[in-house]
């Protein structure tokens, strides 16, 4: 089972991080406009998430990627709240329910949660 959640959740970062260079503008948009480098700021989040989806197939460290990847899903979590408050849609100028913006920000629990779990020992 923790195959495939490693599976899974390697796949969703891969695929994040292509995001933040093929939609980069899109990706700029909820990044704080307080923020210095916007658009280094999305390269650079979009190139961690293709490490980290690299780094959950390395058995050595496991535990220190885990709890890095943890972080990084709580330091980035500023720009979700960003998004809700701001209302911005993800394909720019599309209408989106402010309510859809604000019931996806507690999903980034799990994926707290899925990283620290991802980072533990498997037990022999």
């Amino acid at each position: 089972m923790k195959v495939f959640f490693r599976t899974l959740y390697s796949i969703i970062l891969f695929g994040a991080g292509v995001l933040h260079f093929v939609r980069e503008r899109s990706f700029r948009r909820i990044v704080p406009k307080a923020l210095p480098l916007r658009r280094g700021i999305v390269l650079i989040t979009g190139i961690f998430e293709m490490i980290f989806s690299a780094l959950l197939w390395v058995r050595k460290g496991q535990r220190m990627t885990g709890k890095f990847l943890a972080f990084f899903m709580i330091a980035v979590f500023p720009a979700n709240v960003y998004m809700a408050v701001k209302k911005i849609s993800f394909p720019p100028g599309k209408q989106i329910n402010p309510w859809v913006l604000w019931l996806r920000l507690p999903l980034q629990i799990p994926l707290v949660v899925g990283a620290l779990t991802l980072g533990k020992k498997e037990s022999n």
